[in-house]
């Protein structure tokens, strides 16, 4: 672990992120202990998992001299505002190129993540999935034409170097439990391009913690995620220079909480984000964190853990990806029916 010390870094967090109990919730659930892992106060732009995976990324965006980050992802997300944010905050420009419907998409109505993109200025580029890797290679060699060194953001930030943020981020967590005096049994999060479940689970086997990393996948697929995973650890193990791999009977995903498909908002996800704002105050996304709750009630109501249990739930940020979710919530609140599901915006 002495090499994650050495490898570049920018600092662009704001480390410790409280780890919090939540008696409220765990009450409400009749479940185990539950604790907040706070990340979505990492305080770039507005917090999130990504910003500790930027730290290691943008350490080497600057190294090589880049003067633009190039990255994307969905329409609205969370992700695409951490990086735009990351740049801004070292002097960079930013090119994002989202999925959408069609491309060139560009609603009426700006809302969420989509509207801090446009504020901070980023060049928004939208393509559908079957355009997307086109329009990539074109906005790079256009940059490079026009004299900018263009470095290019893949994969969510789920890459090797951006997997460092979450061995440090377990690192971290430990460090409170001792403090706390508390033993962590489980731990469980959302996951989707897969590196911060990379990262834990790289962490705590490095570790020899015993803690039990849960991923609740934001898009159908478990096997899929599973490989990917598994590859991911084994990457960053070698990276930093450990011996050590994991096979895939050591991951341990959950996709049943996801929907139909990446985004799409299901009355799980919505009584998730209802409910951890009734006991809490705490607010989730429909996408991410909604699902990962969605997850941890999920499992509680299944009998999957002990009373006596200890569980750390890994808020990821997000919160801007809740407003664009507007209407379909307010029906659920309110006992009626969503007037849509799979949100219009998504390609």
């Amino acid at each position: 672990m002495m090499k994650l010390c050495a490898l570049p870094r920018v600092r662009l967090a704001n480390l410790p992120t409280p780890l919090q109990e939540a008696p409220n919730l765990s009450k409400a659930l009749g479940g185990p202990r539950i604790l907040v892992k706070r990340d979505d106060l990492t305080g770039l732009a507005f917090g999130g998992n990504k910003t500790r995976k930027l730290e290691f990324l943008m350490a080497n965006a600057l190294r090589e001299g880049a003067d633009v980050i190039v990255t994307g992802a969905g329409f609205q997300s969370n992700w695409c505002t951490q990086a735009a944010a990351a740049a801004r905050r070292l002097g960079m420009r930013c090119v994002l190129i989202k999925r959408g419907p069609v491309d060139g998409y560009d609603p009426e109505e700006y809302d969420g993540n989509h509207l801090l993109h446009f504020l901070m200025g980023a060049e928004i580029r939208v393509a559908t999935r079957g355009s997307i890797r086109r329009v990539y290679e074109e906005t790079m060699e256009e940059l490079r034409e026009r004299g900018y060194h263009p470095y290019l953001l893949s994969a969510a930030g789920s890459t090797p170097p951006g997997v460092m943020g979450y061995v440090n981020a377990l690192l971290e967590l430990l460090s409170q439990a001792v403090e706390m005096g508390v033993k962590i049994d489980y731990l469980i999060h959302a996951s989707g391009s897969g590196g911060t479940m990379a990262g834990l689970v790289l962490g705590a086997k490095a570790l020899n913690t015993g803690i039990k990393v849960i991923g609740a996948a934001v898009s159908p697929g478990r096997e899929r995620m599973t490989k990917s995973v598994v590859e991911l650890v084994n990457e960053s193990a070698e990276y930093l220079g450990l011996d050590l791999k994991v096979g895939e009977d050591e991951i341990t995903i959950y996709d049943e909480y996801a929907g139909p498909g990446y985004g799409v908002i299901t009355d799980e996800k919505a009584e998730a984000v209802k409910l951890a704002a009734e006991t809490e105050g705490l607010f989730l996304d429909p996408v991410y964190t909604g699902t990962s709750m969605a997850a941890l009630i999920g499992l509680i109501r299944e009998g999957f853990f002990k009373k006596d249990d200890t569980v750390v739930f890994l808020h990821t940020g997000g919160s801007a990806a809740l407003f664009p979710y507007k209407a379909p919530l307010k029906a659920y609140g309110l006992g009626r029916p969503m007037p849509w599901r799979k949100p219009p915006w998504s390609g």
